[in-house]
């Protein structure tokens, strides 16, 4: 099963990496071959991936900066949803450091695990998050992402401990009970996370913002109440995806389905996001309207870079071609999605069809 991590997670997990990578080397002695770290990743906070790569290959050839430019590399491709490519590099910036075993090393057995449940490989994933968590016990993303693939294996028990430990952890970002509490309900076992839904619904919601307080609401069931916190968002200039993904579902479960399809086509005006685009067409494909859902997908799947649902929604418009009668383009697409993504027990069972 791949992961659930969103677009918006792996940018903010490139982003910050690139940060922590810039401050190291801006506080560094400067050379040219520092200056090529330094300024591929820049290229790399920019989303730049491609000129990132150009500019940090080179530097691979020196031995004391091998490991940062590897993972910077490394970085780069998982922006291009290139998981595979990023997995290599990682472990190459791994042999670069020997036997260190210090905070660059946990980042990259964190980007390698990531990169891993990306590409559905959960033991290799859980692996690399035992070996950041053996450094660092109180690694709060490390646990909380072992929690979550933990989940999707049917691995209850040692997700909740993960969760628990997480949550204690990050008492002071109180938005991390709904994150944990979204991901039982990812999975249809709400009733196993609803400690941590509870303990949401008892923070102070004046120490909240409303993207949080919003998700609070909704997962409660207020979800009118839940729509006004996502708007007032909206309203004072927060709007990235995650928030507009559920301000749409709001609508829908409002029965204002035309209202969720406006904010989608409104956000995308601006935006060239392929999230939105999979949830656009999620909508059109509940109302019946496979062409329009089809031509979301179509659009989404043209995004190149830092499109990470690129295999879903391919997957999803192979199904709606399907539901639209248009067998021939679906077997093509079919063909098409095993050439890359090799075999899938979903997709061969469409391609049979």
């Amino acid at each position: 099963m791949a992961s659930m991590m969103t677009d918006d997670r792996i940018k903010k997990i490139i982003n910050t990496a690139a940060a922590a990578s810039l401050g190291l080397f801006l506080c560094a002695c400067g050379n040219s071959a520092s200056s090529a770290i330094e300024e591929g990743m820049n290229k790399v906070a920019l989303q730049e991936y491609d000129a990132a790569i150009e500019i940090l290959l080179p530097a691979t050839e020196n031995k004391a900066l091998r490991e940062e430019a590897e993972r910077g590399i490394g970085l780069a491709y998982m922006g291009q949803a290139e998981y595979g490519k990023a997995i290599l590099h990682f472990n190459r910036a791994l042999e670069a450091a020997g036997t260190a075993d210090g905070s660059l090393e946990c980042d990259i057995n964190y980007y390698l695990a990531v990169s891993y449940a990306k590409l559905g490989e959960t033991d290799k994933a859980i692996e690399r998050l035992d070996a950041v968590i053996a450094v660092n016990p109180g690694d709060e993303a490390a646990m909380l992402e072992r929690g979550k693939l933990r989940l999707s294996i049917g691995e209850t028990e040692g997700a909740d401990e993960d969760f628990t430990k997480a949550s204690n952890a990050g008492k002071h970002n109180g938005g991390i009970y709904i994150d944990i509490y979204e991901d039982y309900a990812k999975f249809g076992k709400e009733s196993e996370g609803a400690e941590f839904l509870t303990a949401a619904q008892a923070l102070d919601k004046s120490k909240l913002n409303d993207y949080d307080n919003g998700r609070i609401c909704y997962y409660s069931g207020q979800v009118e109440e839940a729509a006004n916190y996502f708007e007032h968002a909206r309203s004072t200039g927060n709007s990235d995806t995650d928030l507009i993904r559920m301000l749409g579902r709001c609508y829908q479960d409002l029965d204002k389905g035309e209202n969720a399809s406006a904010i989608y086509q409104g956000f995308l005006d601006d935006h060239e996001d392929p999230s939105v685009c999979n949830e656009m067409g999620l909508y059109y494909a509940k109302q019946g309207e496979y062409d329009k859902a089809a031509e979301a997908f179509a659009r989404g799947i043209s995004i190149a870079e830092n499109n990470t649902y690129m295999q879903t929604m391919k997957h999803n418009e192979i199904v709606c071609r399907e539901y639209m009668g248009d067998y021939e383009t679906a077997a093509e697409l079919a063909a098409s999605y095993l050439e890359i993504y090799g075999p899938d027990e979903a997709m061969e069972k469409e391609y049979a069809f």
